[in-house]
This record gives C-alpha cells, sequence and structure tokens, in this order.
C-alpha cells in the first residue's frame, strides 16, 4: 500500500507509528538464525498384497460374461475362472479387469479364440458367432465365488 500513499500523497501520522522498546530490539540483533534439523524420511512400508475393488471401472466392457460348464466349474478347484471377454482384449487388460473388478490377485492369463462356425438352414449359408474366452488364474486363498452357487 506504500505505492498508492506515495501515489495520493497521504503522509504517516505519529499516532499509526509504533515504536519497539529497545530492548526488543536488542534481542532480535541477538539471537542467531537457527539451523533447520533435517527430518528423517520414514521408511517405505512394504505394501499388503490385496488388491482393493475400485467403484469406477472398465470391466464390463472387457469381460463379457462368467462361462459356466462342467470343464470351467472343474477348473475352480485348481483356482482356475472362465470368462467370455471382448474379441479385442489383451491379457493385460483382463487381468486388469478382473484385479479391479472382483478384488482378487492375478497370477495368469491364458486366451483361447473361438472361430465362428459355418451353419447352414436350408439353402442359406451363415455364421455362429465366434468369440474370446480367458482361463484366469488366481492366488491361492482367492476366490470369486462363480461356481459356489451351483
Amino acid at each position: 500500500m506504500a505505492i498508492f500513499d506515495r501515489i495520493l500523497g497521504k503522509k504517516d501520522t505519529d499516532a499509526e507509528k509504533v515504536k519497539k522498546p529497545k530492548a526488543v530490539e536488542a534481542e532480535n540483533k541477538k539471537t542467531k538464525p537457527v539451523k533447520k534439523i533435517k527430518a528423517e524420511k520414514p521408511k517405505k512400508e512394504i505394501k499388503t498384497r490385496k488388491v482393493l475393488k475400485k467403484e469406477e471401472n472398465m470391466a464390463h466392457r472387457i469381460l463379457v460374461e462368467p462361462f459356466v460348464t462342467e470343464k470351467s466349474t472343474s477348473l475352480g478347484q485348481f483356482n482356475k475362472y472362465v470368462f467370455k471377454v471382448d474379441r479385442k482384449s489383451e491379457k493385460s487388460q483382463i487381468r486388469e479387469a478382473v484385479q479391479n473388478y472382483y478384488g482378487v490377485r492375478v497370477t495368469g492369463v491364458n486366451i483361447i479364440k473361438i472361430h465362428p462356425k459355418k451353419r447352414i438352414h436350408g439353402r442359406t449359408i451363415g455364421f455362429k458367432k465366434g468369440y474370446k474366452k480367458a482361463i484366469v488364474t488366481l492366488a491361492e486363498g482367492d476366490t470369486i465365488g462363480l461356481n459356489e452357487s451351483v
């Protein structure tokens, strides 16, 4: 505000000026600058291996549906689960989607492409839809709970 005071021509009044006692000024001169003590950085804690579920994720675009057959239910005893997945999805995307959606640790992902099969109905020739299947292996102790309801 000193610039505006100079421009507007205001002068300081004696009432506004408060002088410090000489004892306080002497103490300020005697004090030495304080050296900063370096704080030790805390050691990094070991993170737990539990993966938390994320509320907002794109798993519904990658994981189409769980694939429930006799063979897929028997794979449950080996901690493996089978999903139908999007045709364009990759192993890393499938791994992230399962971990985020179900809150489990994935140790391996195997992918199988099922080609479109030819179907003849009278004179017309058509094809069944092809799809991609993923067999997801979970870490020991983790379960999804797809096959327990049967």
